[in-house]
């Protein structure tokens, strides 16, 4: 019985199919722009300064600048900790209870947050970003200038801000073809290659880091043209068209994102070495190499005049604390093998249950949002699944490097050694991938790392694991691993689209997000105790880097039943020493009250507010929850009292 095959579309029907997969990833991207709570991205809010701070500038600056620079009269800025403020960034971020403000999203919401900006100022803030010291300009400055463009026909603050998110959803868009083109040079056949194309444009992780002010979104297109390039090459070396372009990929991956800039170069010029050594070619090798080093020259000559005088990028007592070589070696034989024996283990379980698992796969936010697969059970079980999966495919990728380097060998001894290293780095996509599992491992080799640092070579990502590890297997188990993969990655790209947003929905807007509309004045009073408990009182200290709001403004977190009805409340009110004081936003998701009662029907009878005390003096005050029945009619009395401290700072999460 003849095996079905599926025909091969042609390029026509392969131009239209790319063109609906690049709308329809750009697309959910887009929507993500809008959808996650401002600066609640990864290391959003550092990377916003930075391109805020060029925006404002107009231009390039470095540290040195920080003392001279001052934002135009007239310029709309985009003020980070303003912005910080009203999203409540450090209220929120892996604070799972806590919620994005009532009416979040709304454009009511967004014109009291123009309304209410400050002007420009030359606050440090704005003026010495952090990331000015550690990340080269790139991103940042095609960031600002698409705030620039915006600001020509707005004067919205938040505008700006969005604009300076969607440069990540344009630049997905460009990658998705670049990815294309690559995997066609890469010999996956057409409905392969757009299949791929798909499952990376539509995968949650880059979603996530296609809808944030996020620097890698550049290095993913830099990296994969680049790698274009060179396959390009492999088969045109002197072609000086695909010569200048690899050229000036790579000079503006050197200041976008210098690791990968190092990864990928490393990859592509192993390739055209060892070819060029093989075929005994040394023909225009002086120009064609200027082609290819002149732009990086020229590029790292604007980086370092922006550093100069600058402190050093990274210092000495740093390098030692990555992870600590120096006291391994400095231990004999035992100590370095106790050192690689748990970098290794614990690199490992990262890799396959851990946070870089995680993360990959789907933890959103600040990497306190777990992508939900319609249950929580139905997730654990995809996961496992994945999980075992990825360690099967590592010791597959690990069989055919061996596979591989002992025909390499036989090659090498046959007196062909340059032929053998040609074919050893003839593929720079895969080079590339091994390259930054190695940097990784040897300079972030710690539980933690991020699944995110993969995303600019998700293109090498997916073809090591579809075409490189299952051709260690022999016979039929191959080709199996290969189309098990093709369709679980099909269905779990799908899942991850949609069940995204009811996944983000229940981690920033929950049910309720608004204001329940009552009016407190027409309730009657009911001398009855009202039934509620405070879970969590949250002081905004700032926590991973997600900024610092003053210690006037907290968190309250619980839930409030009607018990006399036997249901949800109708919403509930903060009263601060006695007197009226702000409404809560009431219908969060509440599995607190639903564990303390027993009942799946109090699952959304949680509340929450962040409160601005500026209105109260410095020193002790007394907080307690008054609930509306569930009919809206009646308020019940105050229970007990919480007392808090105006102008007391606390850590992270005090309750």
């Amino acid at each position: 019985m003849k095996r079905l095959r599926l025909t091969e579309p042609s390029e026509r029907v392969s131009a239209v199919l790319l063109g609906v997969i690049v709308v329809a990833a750009t697309t959910v991207a887009l929507t993500w722009v809008f959808y996650i709570p401002i600066l609640e991205a990864p290391d959003e809010t550092v990377h916003f300064e930075y391109s805020a701070a060029l925006y404002g500038a107009g231009g390039l600056i470095g540290p040195r600048d920080g003392n001279r620079f001052t934002v135009p009269a007239g310029r709309p800025f985009p003020n980070p900790t303003y912005f910080e403020d009203q999203s409540a960034v450090a209220v929120i971020a892996e604070k799972p209870a806590q919620k994005a403000p009532a009416a979040y999203g709304s454009s009511a919401y967004y014109a009291a947050v123009d309304k209410g900006a400050p002007a420009p100022t030359t606050a440090t803030q704005f003026v010495d970003p952090p990331l000015v010291r550690y990340y080269p300009f790139g991103y940042y400055l095609l960031d600002a200038a698409l705030m620039g463009v915006t600001a020509l026909v707005t004067s919205s603050p938040v505008a700006l801000f969005f604009a300076a998110r969607a440069v990540s959803a344009a630049l997905l868009a460009i990658s998705l073809v670049l990815t294309y083109m690559l995997l066609r040079r890469l010999r996956c056949g057409r409905a392969l290659a757009l299949t791929l194309t798909g499952v990376i444009g539509l995968f949650p992780m880059s979603s996530m880091m296609s809808s944030s002010v996020q620097s890698d979104s550049l290095s993913f297109t830099l990296a994969t043209l680049a790698l274009l390039a060179a396959l390009e090459l492999r088969s045109r070396p002197h072609d000086l068209r695909w010569i200048t372009v690899l050229g000036v990929a790579l000079g503006l991956l050197l200041v976008t994102k210098v690791h990968f800039f190092a990864v990928v170069t490393t990859a592509i010029l192993a390739m055209l070495l060892t070819q060029r050594l093989d075929a005994r070619d040394a023909r225009r090798w002086p120009l064609e190499t200027a082609l290819v080093v002149l732009p990086s020259a020229v590029m790292e000559s604007i980086q370092v005049w922006t550093q100069w005088g600058a402190p050093a990028l990274i210092s000495a007592g740093q390098l030692g604390e990555l992870p600590n070589y120096r006291t391994a070696l400095t231990g004999g034989p035992g100590a370095v093998a106790s050192y690689i024996a748990h970098i290794t283990s614990f690199t490992f379980l990262d890799h396959t249950f851990g946070r870089e698992f995680g993360s990959f796969w789907g933890v959103f936010g600040w990497v306190d949002t777990p992508l939900v697969l319609g249950s929580p059970v139905v997730t654990v079980v995809v996961w496992l699944l994945i999980s075992g999966l990825s360690i099967g495919l590592l010791a597959c990728t690990l069989v055919r490097v061996v596979q591989i380097n002992l025909r390499l060998l036989r090659v090498a001894r046959r007196g062909r050694v340059r032929r053998a290293l040609r074919i050893a780095f003839s593929n720079p996509v895969v080079m590339s991938y091994f390259l930054l599992g190695a940097f990784l491992f040897t300079v972030e080799g710690y539980p933690g790392i991020q699944g995110r640092y993969y995303f600019p070579l998700l293109p090498a990502v997916f073809w090591v694991a579809l075409k490189y590890a299952p051709r260690a297997l022999p016979g039929k188990f191959g080709p199996a691993l290969f189309r098990m993969q093709v369709a679980g990655l099909i269905v779990y790209t799908v899942a991850g689209a949609v069940f995204a947003f009811p996944t983000l929905a229940a981690r920033y807007y929950a049910n309720g997000r608004d204001l329940v509309p009552v009016a407190r004045e027409s309730l009657a009073s009911d001398p009855q105790t009202g039934r509620y408990e405070i879970t969590q009182v949250r002081l905004p200290e700032a926590t991973l880097g997600v900024g610092r709001l003053a210690p006037d403004r907290f968190g309250v977190v619980g839930w409030a039943i009607d018990q006399a009805a036997a249901s949800p409340a109708k919403t509930v009110f903060i009263d601060i020493d006695g007197q009226p004081f702000q409404e809560a936003v009431f219908g969060d998701d509440s599995p607190d009250a639903v564990s303390a009662l027993g009942s799946a029907r109090y699952a959304g009878c949680g509340f929450d507010a962040i409160l601005d005390t500026t209105r109260l003096t410095r020193g002790p005050h007394q907080l307690t929850v008054r609930v509306v029945s569930a009919d809206g009619l009646r308020l019940y009395a105050p229970g007990p009292t919480t007392e808090f401290v105006v102008g007391e700072s606390v850590g992270p999460g005090a309750t």
